[in-house]
């Protein structure tokens, strides 16, 4: 049971580091790496298997809440940050959400959906990666025009998404920002850490809630699993602080593929879940 412990405590603390880099370096919160993860240590940890799905995805949320925290604050410092821009997301995800949701529980078959969310990504990861930056200029200039009413119509698109997937969106709102209303890559990954952080914070705190109400077990806060979260903390700080700082340096060019590249790894993922599995 110890070498347990130690052995699931290990990759805990590695995966923080190397998940937290990856959420500091393209602007996401991380959740489609952070349940994988979980769904494997956690037995190792002897949680019961009826409270691995909740618990993983509970957890996670709560992981992404740090990640992007950490993100958002270190990007404001740095000047990347968009509050003006991130005021018209909230504008249109907040109603996008809510008939997202309202559409997948009434009339969408969830695997319909969910290919079409692949699709959509692919195309934006294609766009993005074929995109061409503006070189020096983009990696320093937030002077821009853009139209704030096509600003809302992102978020709000992103929200229809975000509710009927139950995602956070954060993979969305990135290269809508940045193909749709020619925002730089920099200041789109970090303006859009901040609805991640909102979203995450949101389930989080939902998860919290409904699982005190039905679980009543030792290292437990609702559904979110303490020492996991604990372990997992200090890791993730240092992993996205690296992650946003070697953002920050990167020219924009290469930082532009390197988010496509993941991008199209997330909707091969989404697509194999959804057929396979």
């Amino acid at each position: 049971m110890v070498l347990n412990l130690i052995e699931g405590f290990g990759i805990l603390a590695l995966a923080g580091f190397l998940v937290g880099f990856i959420s500091g370096l393209v602007g996401i919160g991380g959740g489609m790496l952070f349940v994988p993860i979980f769904w494997i240590v956690f037995p190792i940890l002897g949680i019961k298997e009826t409270l691995i799905v909740k618990s993983s995805v509970a957890t996670s949320a709560a992981c992404m809440t740090v990640t992007s925290f950490t993100s958002a604050y270190h990007h404001i410092k740095a000047k990347y940050f968009n509050k003006k821009i991130f005021k018209n997301l909230l504008i249109g995800a907040i109603p996008g959400v809510i008939i997202g949701a309202s559409l997948t529980s009434l009339f969408l078959p969830p695997k319909i959906v969910k290919v079409f969310f692949a699709i959509f990504l692919a195309i934006m990861a294609y766009k993005t990666f074929k995109g061409k930056s503006k070189g020096k200029a983009e990696a320093e200039e937030s002077s821009y025009n853009v139209s704030f009413k096509n600003i809302v119509i992102i978020g709000f698109f992103a929200g229809l998404l975000a509710g009927m997937l139950g995602v956070g969106g954060g993979a969305l709102i990135t290269p809508m920002l940045h193909n749709f209303c020619h925002v730089p890559i920099k200041e789109a990954m970090a303006t859009n850490t901040g609805v991640v952080f909102l979203n995450s914070l949101t389930s989080s705190l939902s998860y919290i809630i409904f699982g005190i109400k039905n679980t009543h077990l030792p290292y437990f806060l609702g559904y979110i699993y303490l020492p996991a979260l604990f372990i997992m903390v200090p890791f993730l700080i240092m992993g996205t602080k690296l992650g946003v700082k070697l953002m920050h340096n990167t020219h924009p060019d290469k930082l532009r593929k390197i988010f496509a590249v993941i991008l199209f790894l997330v909707a091969l993922n989404v697509i194999y879940k959804t057929i396979f599995k």
